[in-house]
């Protein structure tokens, strides 16, 4: 327990140093000692509902938080999408599965429900518009998936945008893994739910928990809306395509849902429609997927995708895009 504390406060005095200039550090010892404890004491309550999830495929992985004793959980949509069933991995290694209830893809945020009676652990949901720039948080999730020889991993760090924003972005390190987890303001409330994991391992989307409150009757009667696209808010340096994805249950791959004027995918050919199912030499089964593969290549690289038209498969030579210049291309377009 020493050595734990022990990095905890390490790391934190480390994350200090570089701490922006506009964020006001602790200014003594005392204080980053007070930091250490309160985290120390809202630890095993926040790691206790902070789920691995898997898909009913195995396929892929992801996290989840359990918000009331009856097991329902938030999750971010790319982690449940194309799935009935989730399997849930509790703290303790337990297994349980949960039925994916109504899903946002334009805001990928999610709500899957455990089945079983309970009664679960939960957090606190808080408000997300109440976030500042600066403000310490802590995040949640289960790196690369369950560890059976580890708990989640936590970590600290310093909002960069405040909650008010479609996407809230934190330097909490995240990894794969980590999306769908919990985002935890100093008072163990919940705030958001991890999104997409920037190039810069310190730089990370969050689903705003107020974003939740606003669909939470549409999610929990289970209805599914909006798609997986463009996000605003990501680093504009990394490669992208150029078109909306939208998903179907049963259907491995990603369908091209909408292409915007001037992108690598318009150049390409891609048609609204087409179903994206490999990139080079590696499956497509999902956003995630495409999300995770476009994240091993850099703008003006090279690519072939594997295009399903009409029941026909093709090969689809591309030339990757930067986001921000896509982004504005997404501007003009919605103008």
């Amino acid at each position: 327990m020493i050595k734990r504390i022990s990095s905890i406060l390490t790391a934190l005095c480390c994350m200090l140093l570089s701490a922006p200039a506009w964020a006001k550090p602790p200014q003594t010892l005392d204080e980053l000692k007070a930091i250490q404890q309160q985290i120390h004491q809202l630890d095993p309550s926040l790691s206790a509902a902070t789920v691995a999830l898997v898909s009913e495929h195995g396929d892929s992985t992801g996290s989840g938080v359990i918000v009331n004793s009856k097991g329902l959980i938030l999750t971010a949509s790319h982690v449940v999408q194309g799935s009935e069933i989730m399997y849930v991995i509790f703290k303790d290694g337990k297994q349980g599965k949960a039925r994916v209830l109504g899903a946002n893809y334009t805001r990928d945020a999610a709500m899957a429900q455990i089945e079983g009676d309970g009664p679960y652990p939960f957090v606190k949901i808080g408000d997300s518009d109440s976030v500042k720039v600066g403000d310490f948080v802590l995040a949640l999730g289960h790196s690369k998936g369950f560890d059976p020889t580890r708990r989640a991993p936590l970590r600290l760090g310093r909002m960069n945008s405040d909650g008010k924003q479609r996407f809230m972005i934190s330097e909490c390190t995240l990894i794969g893994g980590d999306s769908g987890g919990p985002l935890f303001n100093m008072n163990g409330q919940l705030i958001g739910i991890h999104s997409s994991i920037g190039s810069l391992l310190e730089i990370n989307n969050h689903v705003p928990i107020n974003a939740f409150k606003a669909d939470w009757e549409r999610l929990q009667k289970g209805e599914q809306w909006g798609v997986l696209g463009l996000n605003p808010m990501a680093d504009p340096n990394t490669p992208v395509v150029g078109f909306s994805m939208a998903v179907m249950r049963g259907v491995n791959g990603v369908i091209v849902d909408d292409i915007f004027p001037g992108t690598p995918a318009e150049k390409a050919g891609l048609q609204i429609g087409d179903l994206v199912t490999q990139m080079g030499d590696r499956r497509i089964n999902s956003p995630q997927d495409m999300i995770r593969e476009l994240g091993r290549h850099r703008p003006g690289e090279k690519v072939n995708l594997t295009v399903i038209r009409q029941g026909t498969p093709y090969k689809a030579p591309i030339t990757l895009g930067r986001r921000g210049d896509v982004a504005q291309s997404y501007n003009n377009y919605n103008d």
